[in-house]
């Protein structure tokens, strides 16, 4: 029974994903270049309800829409950027493997379960924008990839200040609300798991 309730709970935060990624303005708010984003709050629920499997399968759901938005409906000037797997897929992969695993860590070892939700999210939302920021540089800091996408290309000094934007706003902000919604709604779905 439990693992139907686990596959159920990673179906509806997998449609959540591609609800809220096709959604307009739901799932990522552009400001100007920078494109804040709300998908990490299914990915931390699942990571801190699921486990890391379930981290790295929503990870999955989340990049695969990216790629498939960016390429069909882009909204903020980089987002041709995000057809590419290892700027779109490979960070969001690696946010949900790390989300679990702090969870899984800090609950199972610090026995404190509110801490571990909190710094799972916490991770998820470093390791995202870090992973992002960094694919983006390697994939495009040195080509002129972006220019034949119609984007000016990224140089060391420009690729500052984007980097130092995106942890000022998209970081930030993220956290706070990661922290807000995700950490509460895991902690009641974990609550439903163990009584049902």
């Amino acid at each position: 029974m439990k693992r139907n309730l686990s596959l159920a709970q990673l179906g509806m935060l997998s449609a959540l994903i591609v609800i809220m990624t096709f959604v307009p303005y739901i799932g990522y708010i552009s400001i100007g270049a920078l494109s804040i984003t709300l998908l990490h709050i299914p990915l931390i629920i699942g990571a801190c309800v699921l486990g890391v499997k379930g981290g790295l399968v929503l990870g999955a759901v989340w990049g695969i829409t990216c790629i498939i938005k960016a390429a069909t409906s882009p909204m903020a000037i980089t987002d041709p950027l995000f057809t590419n797997p290892l700027v779109s897929l490979l960070p969001r992969l690696i946010a949900g493997l790390v989300a679990g695993l702090v969870y899984e860590l800090v609950a199972k070892k610090l026995k404190k379960v509110h801490l571990a939700s909190v710094l799972s999210a916490i991770s998820a939302c470093l390791t995202n924008t870090v992973f992002v920021m960094g694919s983006l540089y390697l994939v495009y800091g040195q080509t002129s990839e972006a220019a034949k996408l119609g984007i000016v290309q990224f140089d060391f000094g420009s690729l500052i200040y984007f980097i130092l934007g995106a942890f000022g706003t998209n970081a930030v902000f993220e956290m706070i609300i990661a922290i807000v919604i995700a950490v509460p709604i895991s902690h009641a779905l974990r609550k439903a798991k163990i009584k049902f």
